[in-house]
């Protein structure tokens, strides 16, 4: 349990989670379970992505003051409640609430996670509303740097990475060929790796 000390007065710390459970709703309805929890008092978390799209056209705007706010969830249809929520008479409460289907079942089991499975998923949440220009600020890549393509039709080939843009996008030279081919891509489809496989 967390303690915390106010003006030399010991507060009762909230309980640590040491599970969350999966709580089915209606895709594209989890902002407005979000706001039911508010008005309830009860916890929940979805992992969305928050991007600003331009008034006109729909690509991606440049700043965000330039163009409105769209958020993504990324795992549409779920909220993660965790163990403390989820007992007692809150659990009857969230199942109350309008447009909640739902713990999610696995067989006879509520599909659960614990807190070791929902880092990476936090992670990937904070990778992706990191604007790109401050990723490439954290030294993901460089130019020069030997990359592995993981999607697309090139995938598991090792490449050098030639070019990149601010917007995402990046120039690869795969040398699996006869001769070299240089392949436009886009940040999500290569990875960083430190040195050459071994054959």
């Amino acid at each position: 349990m967390n303690m915390r000390v106010q003006q030399s007065k010991m507060l009762l710390a909230e309980p640590v989670p040491s599970c969350w459970y999966l709580l089915d709703v209606y895709p594209g309805r989890e902002r407005d379970v979000m706001r039911w929890f508010g008005y309830y008092g009860l916890s929940g978390w979805y992992p969305a992505e928050i991007s600003y799209v331009r008034r006109r056209g729909g690509e991606l705007a440049r700043k965000p003051h330039l163009g409105r706010r769209v958020v993504k969830p990324l795992v549409p249809g779920l909220i993660f409640v965790s163990d403390v929520d989820a007992s007692g008479t809150k659990d009857q409460l969230m199942l109350s609430i309008p447009m909640v289907d739902g713990f999610h079942r696995i067989g006879d089991c509520w599909a659960r996670m614990s807190p070791a499975d929902m880092a990476p998923l936090r992670d990937i949440e904070a990778y992706l509303n990191t604007p790109r220009s401050l990723r490439r600020q954290r030294g993901k890549l460089r130019i020069g740097e030997l990359v592995r393509v993981v999607d697309g039709p090139f995938s598991a080939f090792v490449g050098r990475l030639e070019r990149l843009d601010s917007k995402g996008r990046l120039t690869v030279f795969l040398d699996a060929f006869k001769r070299g081919v240089s392949v436009q891509m886009n940040e999500t489809q290569i990875e960083p790796i430190t040195s050459t496989p071994r054959g």
